[in-house]
């Protein structure tokens, strides 16, 4: 049952617990009945090859004080990115090097740590913290956007997380990427509104309003992005029209009602950033250039 239920990876420690010696897990090894993995850390019948009894292995070698961490938590919480070829470790103990384990030698609060499927995993906000002084800025944004779109943390959970590790290692490429999910100090309402907001700064464009309430007929509208005198509103359109059917409805009323004043609307997808920046800097700039002046 303990082997079930960890994907078939046990450690020395559990077997002398049941009752085994070291003669006895010898005699099992001979026989097959045991695969030797590493130091102390053996698969039950099978020769522990999967994704999760590779994690396994790690944290039976590392010790019960560790938890899966940095890329190796990443993909474990569900951002679309590969298992890396080490498994990453912290551990709050100095130890040697171990063969196909990236140890991290740092301190973690309980509320700091999360169970999947029964492992030991750090949670979203510290695993970005982490994953702040290991990675480039750039995979850090992207694993940071896809743990919003998977609604995995929040804002206040990452700006909570930044004040308690303000010290550490790490602190001023987290603080970064702060400053591009929540610019200026405001929550942003989705991942997507704020890469839009860090396209906008990066390609210097006139200055904007944002979430700023304006009033359209008898409706009370929040734009995006505004522009108040060329009367161009720019909206992150990050929702599916299958799956929100009356948020769609909506929004394409709303659209339709500014355009009847005058307003130009324009909504901007997540492909629209990422696969043709360019040909969007160049359509903004041209509308604005063209839209009439209040």
């Amino acid at each position: 049952m303990l082997a079930a239920r960890q994907d078939g990876v046990v450690s020395r420690q559990q077997l002398l617990a049941v009752g085994m010696d070291d003669d006895a897990i010898g005699v099992r090894v001979r026989s097959g009945r045991l695969h030797r993995l590493r130091r102390g850390v053996y698969a039950v019948g099978h020769a522990g090859r999967t994704v999760r009894s590779r994690l396994r292995q790690a944290l039976a070698a590392v010790g019960a004080d560790s938890a899966i961490s940095d890329l190796s938590a990443a993909a474990e919480l569900g951002v679309r990115l590969p298992h890396p070829q080490v498994v990453d470790i912290t551990c709050p103990r100095a130890l040697r090097p171990r063969p196909g384990i990236r140890l991290h030698r740092r301190g973690l609060d309980g509320d700091e740590v999360r169970s999947i499927a029964g492992l030991p995993v750090t949670s979203p906000s510290r695993t970005l913290f982490d994953l702040a002084s290991t990675v480039s800025e750039r995979t850090l944004q992207r694993v940071a956007n896809q743990a919003f779109v998977l609604r995995l943390v929040t804002i206040e959970e990452l700006i909570a997380t930044g004040e308690r590790h303000r010290r550490r290692r790490g602190s001023p490429a987290f603080a970064r990427l702060l400053a591009v999910l929540d610019p200026d100090g405001r929550t942003l309402r989705s991942p997507l509104e704020g890469r839009l907001d860090a396209f906008l700064r990066s390609r210097r464009f006139p200055p904007w309003e944002t979430n700023q309430r304006l009033r359209i007929g008898t409706d009370l509208i929040e734009p995006d992005v505004l522009w108040r005198e060329q009367m161009v509103i720019v909206e992150a359109d990050g929702r599916d029209p299958h799956l929100a059917p009356l948020t769609f409805a909506s929004d394409r009323r709303r659209d339709r009602r500014l355009s009847a004043r005058g307003w130009t609307p324009v909504r901007i997808t997540s492909p629209d950033l990422e696969s043709r920046p360019d040909e969007l800097e160049a359509d903004l700039r041209a509308i604005l250039e063209s839209a009439p002046r209040q």
